[in-house]
């Protein structure tokens, strides 16, 4: 039930500042909700109380008391509040506004601008931004719950199937977990690549139920195919230009073999995207659409490689297959990344719990 805190007026009534020494979390709807995990610990944490000021007219749920942000001056705003703390969620005009107005601790979630570090303490999700910013503390993300458990353990032994395809000096592109439309972008992506050299592309599709339309499909393009199906354990021929996974078993090991992994239900607006590629030790490449919070929030700590607009996916494709150093540079911040999250968000609890002043 949608319950706020005070009704609109209640902002213009002098001596009633709503929850006094509060610790008053800036950020959307949206953003608020994506982070019930965090504000429920944050709740557990501090002994003072806790509530949301919203930057816009979404509908919220949960259980913390809340307000909308009134058509007020920066000051005026901090004045009836009088916030023990902000805490904000997200980089908007009016939370930078508040945050240089504030005379109280103010911090920022996940934070990616520069000029962020000039208007509080910031808490940056991975090495990579904090280098890219200047500063910040490396907490890890917050708003996510990954897995206590490794994500990926892939099988040491399949990439010793391609020894032929790489004794001739030739790239692998997997494009992994693939939605209808996606097979297309895959093979014209791979076609334009091979204009310039040899390489080889392994295709999963995310649903099994499509492999044989998808295979089917695929003989227009008059490239010499194998399924995987019919090597098993064999190694693949060095001519070979597609290789085709449908094993579970080879869907989780070929992100470990690949140059380049490119994760589907990210080139379209597809329901899902194969996050067990996280921990394979791959440089990943993700498009547009990043429904899975696990890879968004990987893309948000720039350890993946970002390619924000599809037309652009056989350039970008191009440039990371030509730097073979970037790729492994990459490749260890995610694994590094990944391997970091697990209590990330006791990490920026304790850490904000500190910088505000709040009592645990």
């Amino acid at each position: 039930m949608d319950t706020p805190l005070l009704r609109f007026a209640q902002w213009y009534w002098p001596g009633r500042p709503p929850l006094a020494d509060a610790c008053w979390v800036v950020a959307t709807t949206a953003s608020a909700q994506a982070a019930h995990g965090l504000l429920a610990a944050l709740r557990d944490a501090r002994r003072g109380p806790l509530a949301l000021l919203f930057l816009d007219e979404g509908v919220y749920e949960g259980p913390l008391p809340w307000v909308r942000l009134p058509a007020l001056g920066a000051r005026r705003i901090l004045a009836r509040t009088g916030p023990h703390s902000l805490l904000c969620l997200d980089d908007d005009p009016r939370s930078r506004a508040l945050a240089a107005s504030a005379s109280c601790p103010v911090a920022w979630v996940n934070g990616r601008s520069p000029d962020l570090l000039s208007l509080g303490t910031v808490a940056v999700a991975s090495e990579q931004v904090a280098s890219r910013i200047g500063g910040g503390v490396v907490t890890g993300d917050p708003c996510v719950a990954w897995p206590a458990e490794p994500i990926l353990s892939p099988d040491p032994h399949f990439c010793e199937r391609f020894r032929a395809v790489r004794a001739a000096g030739r790239w692998l592109v997997y494009f992994a977990g693939t939605h209808a439309g996606e097979e297309a972008l895959a093979y014209t992506t791979f076609l334009a690549l091979s204009a310039g050299s040899g390489g080889l592309l392994a295709l999963a599709p995310h649903d099994p139920a499509r492999h044989e339309e998808v295979y089917r499909d695929a003989i227009k393009y008059h490239l010499s195919t194998v399924r995987q199906l019919r090597l098993m354990t064999s190694e693949v021929p060095p001519k070979t230009r597609v290789y085709y996974i449908e094993s579970p078993e080879a869907r989780r090991a070929m992100s470990a073999c690949a140059d380049l992994v490119v994760a589907g239900g990210t080139l379209v607006a597809g329901p899902e995207s194969p996050t067990d590629l996280l921990g394979a030790g791959a440089p990943i490449l993700v498009g547009p659409h990043r429904r899975d919070p696990l890879l968004a929030a990987a893309a948000d700590a720039e350890v993946v490689i970002p390619c924000p607009v599809v037309s652009d996916l056989a350039r970008v494709a191009a440039t990371w297959l030509a730097d073979a150093p970037g790729r492994a540079r990459m490749a260890q911040a995610l694994t590094r990344f990944v391997a970091s999250q697990p209590g990330a968000r006791a990490r920026f609890v304790a850490w904000f719990v500190e910088v505000s002043g709040a009592s645990p």
